[in-house]
């Protein structure tokens, strides 16, 4: 009897000791395995860069200069049209197939990211207004000064015509000296992008809406990869990384 009551009392210290071991367990947490520079505020600074250096289209004599003042990615949100069958997920998303590998959302994922990217947007849009109606000032600054550009260019021109008129000059010379003056003309007008950069580097007010910009950029990768399961985020970021690079 008492070597059953010592043996009952070993199995039972074991069974205690295997289920203490198994409490002290940590639980398993996916490792963290994307790259610094796809880190949520990596990318928010390096979409500094992008909203420093937007796209331009240069001026000529037959279409104004028009800046891009920011990606229009920005607006856009890369999981509306994710398609969630059944509580544990669904089809895969065609907007993020190329990105992702073809992962599912749940119905509780995509309700959270429509919500973040709401919130983006109402934190982004007085400052892409405010940064927009300062790149319209500066169009507009260059309009004017193209104006003036073919303005001196004509009476350059009226002015040879004139002295070809009288007499003192050659059509040779006259020929000469119009296509210099179009010369002259497209290149003015051409330095214009240049002066348009530069005033978007020294504008202290777009510098101010940009960071806020980026703030509300941050915050929004932040939720994504809180929403997302570590794979999810991984397979998403490596693609749509690209898009803070500039081109």
């Amino acid at each position: 009897m008492k070597k059953i009551i010592y043996l009952f009392a070993a199995i039972t210290a074991l069974s205690v000791t295997v289920w203490s071991c198994k409490k002290d367990e940590a639980p398993t947490v996916p490792a963290d395995s994307t790259l610094p520079n796809e880190q949520p505020v990596a990318l928010g600074d390096s979409l500094g860069e992008i909203i420093d250096n937007p796209e331009i289209v240069d001026a000529s004599m037959a279409v104004d200069l028009t800046i891009s003042s920011y990606p229009t990615f920005l607006e856009t949100d890369y999981f509306s049209l994710a398609v969630v069958e059944g509580p544990q997920g669904g089809k895969e998303d065609s907007m993020n197939k190329i990105c992702t590998g073809g992962f599912k959302l749940t119905k509780a994922q995509k309700e959270k990211l429509a919500a973040a990217h709401k919130a983006k947007e109402e934190c982004m849009d007085a400052n892409r207004k405010l940064l927009k109606a300062i790149d319209r000032e500066i169009e507009a600054w260059v309009k004017n000064q193209k104006a003036e550009i073919i303005a001196k260019a004509k009476l350059q021109t009226d002015s040879i015509y004139k002295l070809f008129n009288a007499g003192s000059i050659t059509a040779t010379q006259k020929k000469e000296m119009l296509s210099q003056v179009e010369l002259n003309r497209a290149a003015a007008i051409k330095a214009l992008s240049a002066k348009a950069k530069e005033k978007i580097k020294n504008s202290t007010n777009r510098a101010i809406h940009k960071g806020k910009i980026i703030d509300c950029e941050k915050i929004y990768l932040k939720s994504i990869k809180e929403i997302l399961t570590a794979e999810q985020f991984e397979k998403w970021i490596k693609c749509h990384k690209e898009k803070y690079k500039k081109k």
